[in-house]
């Protein structure tokens, strides 16, 4: 999957866990919105659910998505993306 369809299902899927949790989708969600801090809400949790619901043929089985390898900084759509394209290679 290229960087571009990765980065729209990415937001495709982050604009369903909040639809579903109630909370406000902003109209301007890019490449450098960062889920957690900057969605209404969204928490690590959360980045658990956008995990668990990536279709089949993208794997990640490391730590929370959204989240830096160390725990301590919330990664953007853009980094995310980053580290989905990484494993694929």
């Amino acid at each position: 999957m290229n960087r571009e369809k990765l980065t729209e299902l990415i937001i495709q899927i982050l604009v369903q866990i909040q639809d579903i949790s109630g909370r406000e989708v902003p109209p301007d969600m890019g490449s450098r919105t960062k889920p957690i801090g900057g969605l209404q809400g969204f928490d690590s949790l959360n980045g658990l659910e956008l995990t668990m619901m990536l279709p089949d043929e993208i794997e990640w089985e490391e730590r929370n998505l959204c989240v830096s390898n160390d725990g301590k900084r919330a990664l953007n759509i853009g980094e995310i993306v980053d580290r989905l394209l990484s494993v694929e290679n």
